[in-house]
């Protein structure tokens, strides 16, 4: 028989568990809020101003810059943070550095435009800030989902309290059958349709017109 120490032990044992695990969460919870922020309002910013730039100085790049390139940055953040897939990450820092090599490199290229402007060098500054702030939260994002992860394997995720925990292994419990029980209950069913495919002769449950025995047993 299992000691009331031992089961008063496990129990504070896994009560501390969950609230090391609660912490965690909310954690977790509060970055991903934040993140939400930093990811998405720079890209805001970014993109009225780059496209207002680019029809004051007729450059097609930047258009392709702000419509293109930065919903796809926030896509890609929004899988990151909001459905903790660690691959978005890696294909938010290749759109990211791929892009602004692209604005560092084309912009010796390209035409001074309307007012001398030259719109792909300030595109390639602005990216840079850009590139540095979604860039640091992306690796925030990586560890948080390490530890969001590990979170996903333990006991009484995601709200890591006891009366849940509980309240869901009596309802995992109650699903499961006791072997004999389920046995037994093969058994009767089996036994159930045995009986129901047995019938009687029509001429022996047939009675004479007189109340006598079955027409059938006439014969013996």
């Amino acid at each position: 028989m299992t000691n009331p120490n031992d089961l008063a032990r496990n129990r504070n044992i896994r009560a501390q568990e969950f609230a090391h695990n609660r912490a965690l969460m909310n954690k977790c919870t509060k970055r991903y809020n934040t993140m939400g922020i930093l990811y998405f309002v720079p890209l805001l910013i970014y993109i009225p101003v780059t496209i207002g730039f680019a029809f004051i100085t007729g450059s097609f790049i930047p258009f392709v810059d702000a419509l293109i390139v930065c919903p796809l940055l926030a896509f890609l953040a929004w899988r990151s943070f909001y459905h903790k897939h660690d691959l978005m990450i890696i294909f938010l820092f290749i759109v990211l550095f791929t892009n602004q090599f692209l604005l560092v490199k084309l912009a010796p290229y390209e035409d001074a435009g309307f007012f001398k402007f030259r719109i792909m060098g300030k595109c390639s500054v602005g990216h840079l800030i850009i590139l540095l702030i979604i860039g640091s939260v992306a690796v925030l994002n990586f560890i948080t989902n390490m530890t969001y992860h590990k979170l996903e394997e333990a006991d009484g995720f995601p709200q890591f309290n006891e009366r849940f925990f509980d309240q869901e292994m009596d309802i995992r419990q109650s699903r499961i059958k006791d072997p004999f029980q389920a046995e037994m209950e093969r058994r009767q069913r089996t036994a159930s349709d045995s009986m129901a495919d047995i019938s009687l002769p029509s001429d022996l449950s047939a009675k004479s017109e007189d109340g006598g025995p079955p027409a059938g047993m006439d014969c013996i």
